[in-house]
């Protein structure tokens, strides 16, 4: 990382004028006068402690040996929205030697769980805020622990709603996309979410709408959301996706501009635009690690994150930290500052773009810049020929990570992998590795 970010917390600044009475009354504000706006803190760089190592228990390894369970995995047949499959997942999680699941609970503001804070997902029953009558990531939870599995709850950090047409009101909670448009909008647009330059909501017919990671009215909500999840279930860690924007042209929303105290994509005489936006996202992680964290005693905060953090090689794909302002090395403390995640796994997977070459490369780009911390890089279970997923494994092994994960159930059940995993990489059992750093 080639920026250290120091701590603002509890520095309000307010920006520009205050909305008019006819306006407030309104509920539209001008784009530029969002008032008041509260920069969000950022992690002041101290070193990082040298993790003590531990004794591998006889018999075992120490390896993180994660499974990602989607949403899709296991909701796009109706006929499979009931513990039963949930039994399925573990059983064949269980035989194949995994010993971490990532389980999906929140897509697009909405939960897999009897959530005090979102709505229930519409996938469940068809119908958003309709409870389906059980709690899929408590009896995740429950067949899970009685195998030996930890779970870890998987959550998509800015995502919104998916699509351009808002999601149903009324729902008890409210969505939040309601929450973030009663804080303000312009022709209709609200404040709170991603703008692209042309100054329009971000979103697509299977593209989400996101929040702004400069909005701290969505960090409060977002932050609610995994304080009620680890004060009121069992979960080993908490797992976060889509903790980046969007695309390079955004977030030209009022709140961001408000906030950097310039247009978009300007310059404020302090920090260049895209180096404010990585802040954001950094502030965002932070405060996940010393607000949620310490509210249960070693759990994980984890991360999923673009698999190119920068194209050093000139392949031509897209860059974490150019294209989508994640600067996901920052978290783990690469430039010697204090790490603020426990592990990060680059998801080098997905199409033929990411050879085993390539993989090798950006595990060790990663590897590198750990700083102590975790890099469990991700692993495609969509290969045809079972080789492909063993030879990452190994090489993962060689390379020094802390393990790996799959992506994702439904790839592996679709290919019968499970055996296969069992009766060759996964032979010997192994444990999830200790979090020595934490207190």
């Amino acid at each position: 990382m080639k920026y250290q970010w120091f701590s603002i917390i509890g520095f309000v600044v307010l920006l520009g004028v205050v909305a008019t009475a006819v306006l407030a009354q309104s509920g539209e504000t001008p784009p530029n006068t969002y008032l008041p706006v509260v920069l969000k803190p950022e992690p002041t760089p101290t070193p990082t402690p040298t993790p003590t190592p531990t004794p591998t228990p006889p018999g075992q390894m120490v390896e993180f040996r994660g499974l990602w369970v989607t949403r899709f995995d296991w909701t796009l047949n109706p006929a499979n929205i009931n513990p039963a499959k949930i039994d399925e997942i573990v059983n064949n999680a269980a035989a194949a030697g995994f010993n971490a699941i990532l389980f999906q609970v929140r897509g697009e503001a909405d939960a897999f769980y009897n959530s005090n804070v979102e709505p229930w997902s519409a996938r469940l029953t068809g119908t958003l805020g309709q409870n389906p009558g059980w709690d899929p990531l408590a009896y995740m939870i429950q067949q899970a622990h009685a195998q030996g599995i930890q779970v870890h709850a998987y959550i998509n950090v800015y995502p919104v709603w998916v699509g351009c047409t808002p999601p149903p009101d009324g729902t008890t909670p409210r969505h939040l996309y309601y929450q973030l448009r009663d804080l303000g909008t312009t022709n209709g647009k609200p404040h709170h979410l991603q703008w692209n330059t042309n100054r329009d909501v971000i979103c697509g017919t299977s593209e989400y709408m996101r929040a702004s990671p400069a909005s701290v009215a969505f960090d409060d909500h977002i932050l609610n959301v995994a304080a009620d999840l680890v004060t009121r279930y069992d979960v080993d860690g908490l797992h976060l996706d889509h903790i980046r924007y969007g695309g390079t042209n955004t977030s030209c929303d009022p709140v961001s501009e408000s906030s950097y105290g310039a247009p978009c994509f300007g310059y404020n005489g302090n920090m260049p635009y895209a180096n404010w936006q990585r802040a954001q996202v950094n502030g965002t992680v932070w405060k996940f690690y010393t607000e949620i964290v310490p509210l249960k005693p070693h759990l994980w905060l984890s991360a999923a994150v673009w698999p190119i953090y920068i194209d050093y090689w000139g392949w031509g794909g897209s860059q974490g930290y150019h294209n989508y302002y994640q600067d996901s090395k920052a978290w783990l403390g690469a430039d010697g500052g204090q790490g603020y995640i426990d592990s990060i796994s680059p998801m080098i997977y997905g199409s033929s773009f990411w050879t085993l070459d390539r993989w090798i490369t950006l595990v060790q780009d990663f590897q590198g810049d750990a700083n102590g911390r975790y890099i469990i890089p991700g692993i495609h279970g969509n290969y045809d020929s079972f080789s492909d997923i063993e030879t990452r494994i190994n090489m993962g092994r060689q390379l020094g990570t802390a393990g790996h994960a799959i992506f994702s159930y439904g790839y592996l059940a679709d290919h019968a992998y499970f055996d296969d995993l069992r009766k060759g990489p996964y032979a010997t059992t192994a444990v999830v590795p200790p979090l020595p750093w934490h207190p």
